[in-house]
């Protein structure tokens, strides 16, 4: 019994303007509720990184005892020294090839978070590349300036930090950089806040070392776009432009696709009806509505690549009861990993809130689980909750914000074991994704 946290109601067509919106739930679906209490969990399934690539041992020389530094006697067969009329050509030794290293070992979960200042972590590092290649070879400990802003790779498991980037945003041209992740992609944006271009850095899962590089020439929205089968689709801002290389003029609130190898080709989607959310499932490209008080209707549907227009039927959809209920927050974010759509709602209760996390079936639109937990204790009182989620590897990324500005703490829920588990990383968190590399 889902104590009427969703309605059951047939949904009706007229959502969408000219839209044939599909009636997915009737009033014979009941929810599958999985409830579970905030408990560790039984069967730790975070494995620990590895540590620093090691510095290789340095041998002793040929007959020299490392520990008393005595020669040792030669042996009969040894070659005698080379007369001064001999002729020794001595070998030049190979390059050695630079080992890559992993700084995310498959089957790790890892947290990719934009963060404001340092770290009281005493494992904070960062990277170290080679000069010629660039290739990423090892780490090293730093510290960060209290006026800095970073992007950080923290693993769970042992709280260990990597600074992937490390920039200052000086107040006339403030920027800000988010991480966004992808079915086992890991991207980085570059975006001015006062209007600007945005640019999207692809980055090794493994090393952590720059891949590729797309940028936009117009004022784009952050958070907001979507990369899905080697394009990237967004929404652009504030400013109507002219683009010789486009040929176009664009206007705040176009849909614009430009594929990810060439940043100098895009082209302007046809405007829909209806504004929506842009949303990567891997190569498909999907749209989601998002619920108000006035119209409490959340939904998927896919997105045509080419013309940017929605499709007629929602894939999966449900209409949220008891709208005063929830805080403002709550459904306000979908994230679709691995075929399946997730969305998360929370509740005020006399202790603390109550998270409900839906997970809908992509391949079966009837099939939704509710999740049902209550928030682990911290020793502080919860105030507010970040509205964007994340999800990978059937774990779910959620970001409460808690009492004094704390906004270092997150909670990742195990879909598979139904535990939840509030990690505090150190950092003042702007905004974080979850990763988790199978292999």
């Amino acid at each position: 019994m889902i104590r009427g946290i969703f309605s059951a109601k047939a949904i009706v067509a007229g959502v969408f303007k000219g839209w044939n919106v599909a009636v997915l739930l009737g009033a014979s679906l009941f929810l599958a509720v999985a409830c579970t209490t905030a408990v560790p969990a039984a069967t730790k399934t975070i494995t620990p990184p590895p540590s620093d690539t090691p510095t290789p041992v340095q041998q002793p020389a040929p007959g020299v005892d490392e520990g008393t530094n005595t020669p040792e006697p030669e042996a009969s067969s040894r070659r005698p020294p080379p007369n001064n009329d001999d002729r020794v050509a001595r070998r030049i030794p190979d390059t050695p090839d630079l080992e890559a290293i992993q700084l995310l070992p498959n089957n790790t979960l890892a947290l990719v978070m934009a963060v404001k200042g340092g770290s009281s972590s005493s494992t904070l590092k960062t990277l170290v590349s080679d000069p010629g290649s660039g290739q990423v070879t090892g780490t090293k400990f730093i510290q960060l300036e209290s006026s800095s802003k970073s992007v950080v790779l923290y693993l769970p498991g042992s709280g260990e930090s990597t600074v992937m980037s490390s920039y200052t945003s000086p107040s006339y041209a403030p920027h800000f950089k988010r991480p966004y992740t992808v079915d086992d992609r890991l991207y980085i944006s570059d975006k001015y806040t006062s209007g600007g271009a945005m640019t999207i850095t692809e980055y090794a899962t493994s090393d952590l070392s720059r891949q590729a590089e797309w940028g936009t020439q117009t004022d784009a929205l952050d958070p907001g776009y979507a990369v899905a089968g080697g394009q990237v689709y967004f929404k652009t801002d504030t400013e109507q432009e002219w683009s010789m290389s486009r040929g176009f003029y664009n206007a705040p609130g176009d849909y614009i696709s430009s594929p990810f190898s060439d940043r100098w080709t895009s082209t302007k989607m046809e405007a829909p009806e209806l504004s929506f959310g842009l949303v990567s499932g891997g190569d498909i490209l999907y749209g989601a509505k998002f619920p108000s008080e006035t119209d409490p209707i959340t939904g998927v549907f896919t997105v045509d690549p080419t013309t940017g227009q929605p499709a007629e039927r929602y894939i999966t959809a449900f209409e949220v009861e008891d709208w005063d209920d929830y805080h403002p927050s709550s459904w306000r974010n979908v994230v679709i990993e691995d075929g399946i759509a997730y969305w998360a709602g929370f509740r005020s209760g006399p202790a603390t809130y109550t998270v409900e996390v839906l997970a809908a079936d992509l391949t079966d639109p009837d099939v939704f689980t509710v999740y049902e937990f209550e928030m682990p204790p911290s020793g502080k009182a919860i105030n507010g909750f970040n509205s964007s989620i994340d999800a990978d590897g059937g774990y779910v990324l959620i970001k409460p914000f808690y009492e004094m500005g704390d906004r270092s703490k997150v909670l990742i829920y195990n879909t598979g074991l139904e535990t939840a588990e509030l990690f505090d990383t150190g950092f003042d968190i702007t905004d974080a994704q979850i990763i988790y590399v199978e292999g």
